[in-house]
């Protein structure tokens, strides 16, 4: 092939061309004004002209199998993720200052229940940045569906000293269309009992009454209207492939949202089932089960939230760890659930007060170190009230406050602490 003539060199010699036809078809003319005139037709033919070329040599380009022209400055290569696709980044900064009159071991910074033992009333101080959250959504349709991955990490889990190591809270896939199916793959909230009360602590009521943690599932949803069916696979991660821990968590939930409760109002009934055990090797199955209902209500300027749930064997897989089993072996029996009431004064101020409790059947707690298990996290009941409030001191910047005191009952001994927090927060 010979050489090629660019679009670029064609237009140049064209626009010269046209240029002086122009200009000696009009040099004669009788004022400034007209020669002003003539100058900003031809400055729009110029523009009109360069768009059009740089529409014919992008076609060019397209196809010889080369990347389309890029604007003056831009670099060449494959289209920039951010155009590809529907991107949102959120996250938040936050920084707990916590006064504790005794000790919470084994919870990581947050509230769960008191230590066990006469030695409990240490007081300390703990300035804790770890619940600093980041994360991102990207999303693009496909076909009559609309695909969508989400990440999120916050800096919990093992650290050593002031090197925080970030932790995957949420890594799923999400696929949904219009017609109110849609299908979650990979870690999420557990899909049952799905509220949360309005703490400034992390631990959000961990070990008194509050059933959560983000498990590994297979979740479909169906929504009719406004009433969603729910039916999912869940497991907790296998840490140890001696653990014969087979079966996952069968759940399913209904749900009412809106409708004949009014605009942003929630009640549901979930519960599962599970036959399985994590002993190794010989372990024997047992069977857990769960029945949670949860209802979100506003009145007004109040918002009312709560859970109520019963069950046996519910163990890791909703952060009750150490309460799933009794001393002979069986699943341990439990009941509980939390309520909170938050008002909203302005837009700026909010304030929430609430209860939580968890209580496992006496009979079935009888030796706190069972079987190998944390007798801080072991108990016969555990409650805990709490009062917080929430200033807007901007949109994206928060202060709070927060009083908990919790009691942890393992038989005749009751041990009590309070926990005294200053919060700030910047959420994006």
């Amino acid at each position: 092939m010979g050489n090629k003539i660019s679009i670029k060199s064609l237009f140049t010699t064209l626009f010269l061309c046209v240029s002086l036809v122009f200009m000696a078809g009009n040099v004669f003319a009788e004022s400034a004004a007209e020669l002003k005139a003539q100058l900003k037709a031809m400055q729009k033919q110029m523009q009109a002209m360069q768009s059009t070329m740089q529409a014919m040599q992008n076609k060019i380009n397209e196809l010889e199998g080369q990347a389309a022209v890029k604007p003056s400055g831009a670099k060449a290569g494959a289209p920039s993720v951010w155009s590809k696709y529907n991107i949102k980044l959120y996250g938040k900064v936050k920084m707990d200052v916590n006064y504790d009159t005794a000790q919470f071991k084994k919870y990581n910074d947050f509230v769960g229940a008191v230590a066990a033992g006469p030695n409990h009333k240490n007081d300390s101080t703990d300035f804790n940045p770890r619940d600093t959250r980041f994360g991102f959504i990207a999303s693009h349709a496909y076909g009559d569906w609309l695909a969508k991955g989400r990440f999120e990490i916050d800096f919990y889990g093992d650290n050593n000293g002031d090197n925080l190591i970030p932790r995957m809270r949420l890594g799923y896939i999400d696929l949904s269309n219009k017609s109110g199916t849609s299908i979650r793959v990979g870690q999420d909230w557990i899909p049952v009992a799905t509220l949360n009360p309005s703490t400034i602590d992390f631990g959000i009521l961990t070990a008194a009454g509050n059933l959560w943690w983000r498990v590994p599932q297979v979740t479909v949803r169906q929504k009719f209207g406004n009433i969603e069916v729910m039916g999912s696979l869940m497991k907790h991660r296998r840490t140890d492939t001696a653990n014969e821990d087979r079966m996952p968590w069968v759940l399913a939930r209904v749900g009412l949202n809106g409708g004949i409760l009014g605009e942003g109002n929630m009640f549901a009934i979930g519960g599962g089932y599970r036959h399985a055990d994590y002993g190794k090797n010989s372990s024997k199955k047992t069977d857990r089960w769960l029945i949670a209902g949860e209802l979100k209500y506003n009145i007004g300027l109040f918002l009312l939230k709560g859970e109520l749930w019963t069950g046996k064997g519910l163990g890791r897989n909703f952060l009750r760890y150490d309460l799933d089993m009794a001393d002979d072996g069986s699943p341990a029996s439990a009941y509980g659930g939390w309520a909170d009431l938050t008002y909203r004064m302005t837009d700026r101020l909010s304030l929430t007060g609430g209860y939580g409790f968890d209580n496992p059947n006496n009979g079935d707690i009888k030796t706190m170190d069972y079987d190998g298990a944390n007798p801080d996290r072991r108990f016969t009941k555990n409650e805990q009230y709490y009062l917080n409030a929430w200033y807007a001191l901007s949109n994206p910047l928060k202060v709070g406050v927060e009083w908990i005191h919790i009691e942890t009952e393992r038989h005749q001994e009751v041990n009590t602490g309070n926990r005294y927090t200053a919060s700030l927060m910047y959420v994006f």
